[in-house]
């Protein structure tokens, strides 16, 4: 297999200190894939081996996952046992399936903030921590957010010294008009329209229209299939579900998630056995912490 390290596009992820990076995500999705909670090292080797990442770059991305809090990890014997931390489980909820919406009251939730960029480090990690949360930036140095994230906020981040300065508010909009206006700019709604046509005409064509899920280009493979499910993996981790009231019930974010689900059904149509096979002639296979059954 082509190692992925040959395509541009997942070197320019590198030293990327706040994105979720393409190996990164793959890390996290062999989780799900195998529907566990905690996975050896061994194990997480053998499933990105598919994806085509050499062994070392999986060893040195564990090691850089767990540094920034993304996994934690628990030496058992020889063997290192991950474990996904629980901020990133709680920010993984919507691609497990959550659908709730939040309920608009007529105001925001806002955190107005000034940086400079003496303390840029600081400044990234604070936009990095309040977009993970559900914060959206309406205009500089000031995020907006239906929910009062305020304790969350400042709990993930040191203290903000002078010069810097954050403070927490309230924001009511004259009208419903202006609300709607207001979470179109801040949740980048036109942006997030125009990225679902491929996303949907890609999935299309892996079931045939909708018709035979699976039975749609038969001979993509694991690699490939992973640049669908991350592209829509992004948009459903960049797109929160929106109140029903300011963005209707056909909003982008619950489109995404419609893909998400599919994506999950070509996923254990096509490569479910084949991951499973791969990792059970592992000595470590047994080492695995699988998620309950529900």
């Amino acid at each position: 297999m082509t190692s992925v390290h040959d395509h541009t596009k997942r070197r320019a992820d590198v030293g990327d200190r706040y994105r979720l990076t393409r190996i990164a995500f793959d890390v996290i999705s062999a989780f799900g894939c195998l529907r566990a909670q905690g996975l050896p090292g061994p194990v997480i080797v053998r499933v990105l081996a598919e994806h085509g990442y050499s062994s070392s770059s999986v060893h040195n991305q564990l090691v850089r996952m767990v540094q920034r809090n993304i996994l934690t990890s628990e030496r058992l014997g020889r063997v290192s046992i991950y474990r996904l931390s629980e901020r990133i489980l709680s920010g993984f909820m919507d691609i497990s399936g959550d659908r709730s919406a939040p309920a608009f009251e007529g105001r925001f939730h806002s955190a107005l903030y000034s940086i400079p960029e003496s303390t840029r480090m600081l400044r990234d990690r604070f936009q990095y921590v309040a977009r993970m949360l559900g914060y959206r930036q309406l205009r500089p140095g000031l995020l907006l957010s239906f929910v009062d994230l305020s304790h969350d906020l400042s709990a993930q981040l040191p203290a903000v010294v002078e010069p810097g300065w954050c403070e927490f508010a309230t924001i009511e909009p004259e009208d419903s008009a202006t609300a709607r206006r207001m979470t179109s700019r801040a949740f980048d709604l036109e942006a997030a329209s125009l990225e679902l046509p491929p996303l949907e005409s890609a999935l299309a064509a892996l079931s045939l229209d909708g018709s035979q899920p699976g039975g749609g280009q038969p001979e993509m493979s694991l690699v490939k299939f992973f640049d669908i499910y991350f592209q829509v993996a992004r948009e459903v981790m960049t797109h929160p579900i929106l109140p029903l009231e300011l963005v209707g019930s056909d909003q982008p974010a619950l489109r995404f998630r419609d893909l998400m689900d599919r994506c999950n059904l070509e996923y254990y149509l096509r490569f479910d056995q084949q991951i499973l096979e791969c990792v059970g002639s592992d000595s470590a296979f047994d080492l695995i912490e699988w998620l309950p059954v529900s």
